[in-house]
C-alpha cells in the first residue's frame, strides 16, 4: 500500500506542475509542449500514425537583471530540465519556490560575484513563476547549479538539491523580458 501512495503522490505533484506551467503559459505556443509532456505521460491521447509532431518554438522568459546578469525562467516541465542541465553551468545559481510547483529559475554568474540585488530579483521572479503566484511572500531555495540533481525515473522537472540557502521573496515581475 506504501509504493501504491507514493506513486500517487508523484503523480499528483507531476499534474500539479502542469498545472502551474498552464497557469504561466501566454500563448498557444507555450502550450506545444504542455501538450507533448501529457501525451508523453499518457493523460492525453497520442497522435495518430499520421500526426506529425509539433515544431517547438516557445522558449523560456529570458530577463537581464538591474546589474547586466541574464536570467532564464522555465515556463513548463521541458523548459525546466533544460535550462538546469544545459543552460546553467556548475557554478550558475538554481531559484525554486520551496515545496511548491514552480519554474526552475537560472541566474548566469558568467564567473562573476553576484550581487545581492541580483539574487533579490531571481527570487522575486522564482516567487511569480510559482503557484504561490498569489502570496505576500513566498520561501525561496536556491544553490549553486553544481548541487542540482535529476532525480532518476522522475518526470521532467523533478530534481534534488542539499545544503541550500533560502529567501523569502514578494512574487513580482519587475524587469524587462528580453525578446
Amino acid at each position: 500500500m506504501t509504493e501504491l501512495i507514493q506513486t500517487t503522490r508523484q503523480e499528483i505533484d507531476h499534474l500539479e506542475s502542469i498545472s502551474a506551467a498552464l497557469d504561466i503559459a501566454l500563448f498557444e505556443t507555450d502550450l506545444v509542449q504542455i501538450k507533448e509532456e501529457l501525451m508523453e505521460y499518457g493523460y492525453i491521447k497520442k497522435r495518430g500514425f499520421g500526426g506529425k509532431k509539433p515544431k517547438i518554438t516557445s522558449k523560456p522568459f529570458h530577463y537581464v537583471s538591474s546589474d547586466g546578469f541574464h536570467i532564464y525562467v522555465g515556463k513548463n516541465n521541458y523548459q525546466n530540465e533544460e535550462l538546469t542541465f544545459k543552460l546553467a553551468t556548475g557554478n550558475d545559481w538554481w531559484f525554486h519556490a520551496k515545496g511548491i510547483p514552480g519554474s526552475h529559475v537560472i541566474l548566469k554568474a558568467e564567473g562573476r560575484e553576484l550581487p545581492d540585488r541580483a539574487f533579490e530579483e531571481a527570487g522575486a521572479l522564482a516567487a511569480y513563476y510559482s503557484k504561490g503566484r498569489g502570496s505576500e511572500k513566498v520561501e525561496i531555495d536556491y544553490v549553486q547549479k553544481k548541487s542540482v540533481k535529476k532525480v532518476a525515473g522522475a518526470a521532467p522537472g523533478f530534481v534534488i538539491y542539499h545544503t541550500n540557502y533560502s529567501l523569502v521573496a514578494a512574487p513580482a515581475c519587475r524587469l524587462q523580458e528580453v525578446k
